[in-house]
């Protein structure tokens, strides 16, 4: 009961709000098996998948934005657990982690905001932009690797590990396939795979 004596009616939980970008060159199965075992261990409301723009700390991808866009939404079709934001593709600047979760923050009130990373990005996370503001503002969920590493960023922040089975995929062996027109069958989704050869996004050696 509370001070006059009425009875407390019981808080409903706090939403969690999984934020997962990257430049999706193209998305692969590593990047929705990492999503889907953080959803699933900490009990996240959605994972919104954030192609990102123009990235700040790598070359420009490959793939336009709007192909990048189309290709993760195909992706994560038929899982409620998932969503697309378009939000940085939309822009004509430099995509920022920070300024993305505070604008999905504003969109989403009362969330408790979770960020997705890959181990590689999160140890260098002292060299993002306003890297200690976004620190304070989410929690970061690593994506597990394999073998000894540095163990975190030098900065302080909140993190966990997701208990995720390494998948060694990566955008770079796609692209290279696709390009010597080998078969990119189960290393993406199959609708994925369909318009990355019809529509010969990377190309042909």
């Amino acid at each position: 009961m509370d001070r006059s004596g009425r009875e407390e009616r019981p808080r409903p939980p706090v939403k969690r709000l999984g934020i997962f970008g990257g430049c999706f060159d193209p998305v692969h199965t590593g990047h929705l098996v990492f999503a889907e075992c953080a959803r699933e261990e900490f009990a996240l409301e959605k994972v919104i998948f954030v192609p990102a723009g123009i990235p700040p700390h790598r070359p420009a991808p490959v793939a336009s934005a709007g192909m990048r866009l189309e290709m993760v939404r195909l992706a994560v079709a038929g899982n409620p657990g998932f969503e697309v934001w378009d939000g940085e593709t939309g822009t004509a600047g430099v995509s920022y982690s920070y300024d993305t979760v505070m604008r999905l923050k504003a969109a989403r009130p009362g969330r408790e905001l979770f960020f997705l990373a890959g181990h590689d990005a999160f140890v260098l996370l002292h060299e993002w932009r306003n890297a200690r503001e976004l620190a304070a503002e989410v929690t970061f969920l690593v994506a597990a690797r394999e073998g000894p590493g540095p163990g975190g960023p030098s900065i302080e922040c909140r993190a966990e590990r997701v208990a995720n089975p390494r998948i060694a995929i990566s955008g770079t062996m796609v692209r290279r396939r696709a390009a010597e027109g080998r078969s990119i069958r189960y290393l993406v989704p199959d609708a994925v795979a369909d318009l990355i050869m019809k529509e010969n996004i990377y190309g042909r050696a």
